[in-house]
């Protein structure tokens, strides 16, 4: 289970709209203080729907200890996956997409330039990781495994940890040389706007894949 959740996380790392907060919030003078309320408000945001999802369902009883039940967990995540992939490459999802990232760049950067301060930064944290199919799909498979309180927290947390990669890293080069974690976020940030529907592309088909074959192997 370790593993799906780890590859789950790694297809969520790179994300356009934390890319751009994180890269507004390097330009301030206060980017420590800041960037820390971002992180910390972030994940606890993330954390707490993680926790939520799995112990509200283990709750009523929708999970199960079966090998079975955590085969057809994975496969079904993986047709999701799948399915998401097909509608990026047909252009039904993230048409434009090489368009659209700088304009939400420009976006995040322009709201929080207005207005930059300790508050703000520490929304845009959950507002830049609202959950989305991977993290969706990754409880899903949590819940299949009816972890206990202890396991649960631990999973979410190494999948939010994963997520949280990119902030968590610029973070830790603040500390030590702000201008050098703000060079590498904009690099990362520019590369993502050029390669994000080839991002989305490998990371649905390739997720899905193993997803799927990983449950087909166990049923």
């Amino acid at each position: 289970m370790i593993y799906e959740i780890v590859l789950l996380a790694l297809a969520s790392t790179v994300r356009p709209t934390s890319l751009a907060a994180v890269s507004a919030i390097l330009s301030h003078e206060s980017r420590r203080r800041l960037l820390f309320a971002y992180v910390v408000v972030g994940l606890a945001f993330t954390i707490a729907f993680g926790l939520l999802v799995v112990e509200g369902l283990h709750g009523i009883n929708l999970s199960s200890h079966s090998d079975r039940a955590k085969a057809i967990a994975a496969i079904a995540g993986g047709v999701a996956a799948l399915l998401f992939g097909c509608a990026v490459l047909t252009g039904r999802v993230g048409r434009g997409a090489a368009q659209d990232g700088p304009g939400s760049r420009l976006d995040w950067t322009a709201r929080l330039d207005r207005r930059l301060t300790v508050r703000s930064a520490a929304i845009a944290g959950p507002l830049t990781h609202i959950p989305g199919l991977f993290y969706l799909i990754a409880l899903n498979i949590i819940v299949a495994h009816n972890l206990q309180l202890p396991g649960g927290l631990l999973a979410v947390s190494i999948y939010d940890a994963i997520w949280f990669a990119l902030p968590l890293a610029a973070l830790a080069t603040c500390i030590v040389n702000p201008d050098a974690a703000r060079r590498a976020v904009v690099s990362v940030q520019r590369w993502t706007v050029l390669h994000s529907r080839a991002l989305l592309l490998f990371t649905s088909f390739g997720v899905g894949a193993v997803l799927v074959i990983r449950g087909a192997l166990a049923l």
